[in-house]
């Protein structure tokens, strides 16, 4: 766990899937990718597959708790590709997200550098992330760089 006066980042754990699904629904209400209509449905069928992915073992999560309330996550997705010399193991940092009374304090920064840390401890031969405009800055400031992948 990181610490500060009044907060802290832990991992999350599977009876965190509701929670890390609230979060992940807030924040695609802000961006503009859930219909409100949708959310309440969003929320469940997410719930279920943050439990799924967390019992597999193909996610981790970090959870930031302020003043004794959820405030923000980061996931990393793991999955394999074609074999490589060294691991086939990849990552993907997603869904970093902090609360809006909670931001300008370095928390995205603080949850995505206890994600990261958590996919270096599992090895990972690449890390990605499919960043939002507004987040481009703080993840060059981590390390990433622009890549060539092409998507359909």
């Amino acid at each position: 766990m990181l610490y500060s006066a009044t907060s802290f980042v832990r991992d999350a754990m599977r009876s965190d899937a509701a929670a890390l699904a609230r979060l992940r629904r807030a924040s695609l209400l802000e961006l503009g990718l859930l219909a409100p209509a949708d959310a309440n449905g969003f929320e469940r069928a997410a719930a279920a597959e943050f439990d799924a992915r967390l019992s597999e073992d193909a996610l981790s999560a970090k959870l930031l708790v302020c003043d004794g309330e959820l405030a923000g996550s980061a996931s990393i997705l793991f999955w394999r590709r074609l074999p490589y010399a060294e691991t086939s193991l990849h990552a993907e940092l997603a869904g970093v997200y902090v609360a809006p009374n909670f931001r300008r304090n370095g928390y995205a920064r603080l949850l995505c550098e206890a994600a990261l840390a958590l996919a270096r401890a599992r090895g990972v031969r690449r890390i990605v992330v499919h960043p939002s405009d507004a987040g481009h800055a703080l993840y060059r400031r981590l390390g990433f760089s622009e890549s060539n992948q092409l998507r359909l």
